[in-house]
């Protein structure tokens, strides 16, 4: 999933963020949940894989307006990073972003 605005700022303007993502895929070890210093997860989701069987670990973070947390299946232990949709925002390239949309959709 792309992020809005990940394109729009200029490198210069582009926020230093740590955006290390502490789940790891493998099939070499069973999966494992170490939050927040780890996750181990196979590396491909099964048919289990559906929103409701899928728990949220730790909290909701939120980095440059753009809320994120873990989920893990329940049934096989296969972890995602969910990012929630993007509601509204403080940053003026994505505001711009999204007016512009707007425009051309019209």
């Amino acid at each position: 999933m792309k992020r809005i605005g990940s394109n729009l700022r200029p490198p210069e303007q582009k926020p230093h963020r740590n955006l290390r993502n502490i789940i790891r895929y493998t099939d070499a070890e069973p999966p494992r949940n170490d939050y927040p210093s780890r996750i181990i997860s196979p590396p491909t989701p099964q048919e289990c894989c559906r929103d409701e069987n899928r728990e949220i670990v730790g909290n909701i973070r939120e980095i440059d307006g753009f809320k994120f947390c873990y989920k893990i299946c329940s049934v096989c232990g296969h972890a995602v990073r969910y990012f929630y949709p993007a509601v509204k925002t403080n940053d003026q390239a994505v505001r711009e972003y999204r007016a512009w949309k707007r425009y051309m959709t019209q």
